[in-house]
């Protein structure tokens, strides 16, 4: 079994934050059916895949129907070891089998389920192939919540999060606080504005940040 890097108390605070921003979130999205969102960040490490993870169990909790985290962060995806999940994903089986629910994980949270980063193979992850996975399933949900790679990353094999923006209902971005330069948020910014992707947010994010004041 995998363990969880978060204790019981850093999972309790965390909820205690993500409560407040779901409600404004939630206001953000009213009249919209099985919303989709991407959470992402202009650079990496600014804790956009905990937010994910508080944000979905939140979510769980106030929402009638069920909530769908997906790992879209394929070539670094670390949203499992929040809920101590091994997957076993094969991408290229799961499309062509046409079971992309069957690789759908259950959570330690009721009503709260994850599909993960698939195990990736030479010539795969790209970024109509998550697009793909999530036209499959966000139908099914009450809210699908999408943990993207960050805006700006060195990774050039990365799943693009502007476009999963544009494809979705929009994009919340997280900003570690007292550390990621303000002009690298400028520049996510202008570019999911000129994409027209909609930003539903910015959350200034100060987990595990020294810095932070």
């Amino acid at each position: 079994m995998l363990t969880s890097p978060y204790t019981k108390a850093k999972i309790a605070g965390i909820l205690a934050e993500t409560g407040r921003i779901f409600a404004s979130i939630q206001a953000t999205l009213k009249g919209i059916n099985n919303p989709t969102i991407v959470i992402s960040s202009a650079t990496a490490q600014e804790g956009k895949s905990i937010f994910t993870a508080g944000l979905g169990i939140v979510a769980s909790r106030n929402l009638k129907g069920k909530v769908l985290l997906i790992d879209n962060h394929w070539h670094a995806p670390s949203l499992h070891t929040f809920f101590d999940l091994k997957p076993n994903f094969n991408l290229t089986e799961s499309m062509a089998d046409d079971n992309l629910h069957e690789q759908v994980m259950t959570t330690p949270y009721k009503n709260l389920e994850l599909l993960p980063a698939p195990i990736l193979e030479d010539k795969q992850g790209t970024t109509n192939d998550a697009l793909t996975t999530i036209r499959y399933l966000r139908n099914d949900y009450a809210l699908t919540i999408i943990d993207s790679a960050a805006i700006l990353s060195a990774n050039h094999r990365m799943i693009d999060p502007i476009s999963l923006a544009i494809e979705t209902d929009g994009l919340v971005l997280t900003v570690l606080a007292n550390q990621t330069p303000r002009q690298m948020v400028k520049k996510a910014q202008t570019m999911l504005e000129v994409s027209e992707a909609r930003i539903l947010g910015l959350i200034i994010n100060q987990y595990c940040n020294p810095m932070a004041t």
